[in-house]
């Protein structure tokens, strides 16, 4: 087999995984977001835990209007846009490489040429200056605490999050529980005539002695440990996400060599290719 023909078999290959991908994530994007259902089923475990929570600190929480559509809404859409985009230029290269077509072939080579060097882009500067990041997410999640955010019973979509995040990630706010002050429908902050510190779900041991969120203390409660963080060193750390991003970087790295060898070998043997 020439260089030529093993390079078309293996690019072929490889964007009939990443169409299979694509197809994947359009495939749930699109059921999540129309089918409120099974989005519903899907994060019950979460709403469930933050239940069992409310429990123990001798609360309850009403979660029977809880729309999880509501939160997920726009990462269904990103998950319907990103998987159709990586589904049409799949295809492109599929069939570039099958009917030997250069145009197509051209425009699949640059299209992967660009959202290479974009995630390149963006993955050195997440590792590099995350304060890029930083700057443009911490003031959106702060907002949502201060305009949303109503407190441990609280029944709507931000406060639910919140809640069940600090509570599974043992953390308090985006920062730390500062960014809870002076939130204007939390009831416990003392600007609306409540006596808490932070919110109940900041506290170690979630029980039904409000002194953990009253008189809060680096030993009772994680006041000063932001969830911000933790989600970083979650990513960061986790040897499964960053395999994961190395490893669509170095498919698509493949992918661009290979493209490139089929066009020089074509050019070669018939130079109007």
């Amino acid at each position: 087999m020439s260089c030529s023909a093993c390079a078309k078999c293996l690019l072929v290959f490889f964007n009939a995984i990443f169409l299979l991908i694509g197809l994947v994530m359009f495939a749930v994007g699109l059921t999540v977001h129309l089918n409120a259902e099974f989005s519903q089923k899907a994060f019950s475990s979460l709403v469930d835990k933050l239940n069992e929570a409310a429990k123990e600190a001798g609360k309850s929480v009403d979660t029977s209007d809880f729309n999880i559509a509501e939160v997920v809404g726009s990462i269904t859409i990103v998950l319907i846009v990103l998987g159709l985009v990586i589904a049409i230029v799949a295809f492109l290269g599929i069939t570039g490489a099958t009917c030997c077509v250069k145009h197509v072939l051209i425009v699949y080579l640059v299209i992967t040429l660009v959202l290479f060097l974009a995630q390149l882009i963006m993955l050195l500067i997440f590792v590099i200056d995350r304060s890029v990041y930083d700057d443009a997410v911490k003031p959106a999640l702060k907002d949502t605490i201060q305009e949303e955010f109503t407190g441990f019973e609280g029944n709507d979509a931000p406060s639910l999050i919140w809640n069940a995040l600090m509570i599974e990630l043992e953390c308090c706010g985006v920062d730390n529980y500062l960014d809870f002050k002076g939130a204007k429908k939390w009831k416990g902050d003392p600007t609306n005539g409540g006596s808490y510190q932070t919110p109940r779900a900041c506290c170690k041991d979630i029980s039904n002695d409000d002194s953990c969120a009253t008189l809060a203390t680096d030993t009772n409660n994680n006041k000063n440990t932001g969830c911000y963080e933790k989600l970083y060193d979650y990513v960061v750390s986790d040897a499964v996400v960053i395999g994961a991003a190395a490893g669509v970087l170095g498919f698509q790295l493949l992918l661009l060599i290979l493209t490139i060898v089929i066009l020089k070998t074509a050019a070669a043997v018939e130079p109007d290719f």
